[in-house]
């Protein structure tokens, strides 16, 4: 077609091609450099900011993960790493010697005949394996991507949350899910944060599961949340989660002091774990004591 355009003495359709490639161009690296800035930006987000639609930047986020600029997770574009960056972006994937000690906890933490809801993200789903040791458990799922992993690592009762399924992370959401929550006796509710924010408040993936989290901590005995990132975090987020209600918080490593003096006046105790590179801050009863005793080591 742009070779019968040039035949025909039409220069004004090349234009508009070249015109149209320059525009989605700067578009794509006018992404990359937001993302590189700022670390890690949503998909709405980007949809927002530069007036086109949401499967228009999942188009340009998949040509930028091509190139190596950014890496997706999630309903996420997080910045590539080149070097050495002095802060792991928050939901930048864990490495193992940092996950496994958190997972490790967490198994720890529950015991047998339990019913454990994992809710939605890559963090809390992959505690799944670690249920399959402790007897008589049963799992609620709220995301059908655990549906896998569950059915190969579990000996167990899986149920599933009902409800809308999201596209994009595979998430069960919706009134119809909060309600089924009433369906189960919840021991446990193990879910993910990315940071903890300098508002004192988690931050989340979105909304959805955000009032999901909500339901779960106010339905469960106890409550788990996996943190992302031992840093504090400066960023401002819609979708977040209070402290009010969580048991046990588990971060990949030891917090900044700032970060553990917001814990400790939100009621939260450090405590003292087997010698891995985990951090345990616990507001259950249970934990008063040890806690104590690592907060003055710790001091």
């Amino acid at each position: 077609m742009l070779l019968a355009s040039i035949a025909d003495g039409q220069p004004g359709n090349i234009d508009v091609t070249l015109g149209a490639k320059s525009a989605v161009l700067q578009r794509r690296l006018k992404i990359a450099d937001w993302i590189r800035q700022y670390g890690q930006m949503r998909v709405d987000e980007l949809s927002t900011a530069l007036k086109v639609s949401e499967v228009t930047i999942r188009g340009d986020l998949t040509y930028l993960e091509e190139q190596g600029l950014i890496v997706r997770s999630f309903g996420k574009a997080i910045a590539a790493k080149s070097g050495a960056p002095r802060d792991r972006p928050a939901g930048a994937p864990l490495t193992k010697a940092q996950l496994v000690p958190m997972l490790r906890r967490a198994q720890a933490l529950i015991g047998p005949d339990q019913t454990v809801l994992i809710g939605p993200g890559p963090l809390a789903t992959q505690a799944i394996p670690w249920l399959a040791e402790i007897p008589g458990v049963s799992v609620v799922l709220t995301s059908t991507e655990a549906i896998p992993l569950a059915r190969t690592c579990l000996d167990a009762r899986i149920y599933l949350l009902g409800g809308e399924i999201t596209a994009e992370s595979g998430m069960i959401e919706g009134a119809g899910a909060l309600r089924m929550l009433d369906h189960f006796a919840l021991g446990w509710s193990i879910l993910e944060a990315d940071a903890l924010s300098a508002d004192s408040a988690l931050l989340v993936a979105a909304k959805p599961a955000e009032r999901l989290a909500e339901a779960a901590i106010r339905r469960s005995t106890r409550s788990i949340v996996l943190i992302g990132n031992p840093a504090l975090s400066l960023e401002r987020r819609t979708a977040q989660l209070g402290l009010t209600g969580i048991s046990d918080l588990i971060l990949p490593g030891m917090p900044s002091n700032r970060l553990r003096d917001i814990l400790l006046g939100a009621g939260f105790r450090p405590v003292e774990t087997d010698g891995g590179t985990e951090a345990h801050f616990s507001s259950h009863p249970a934990h008063s004591r040890s806690g104590a005793r690592a907060f003055g080591e710790a001091s």
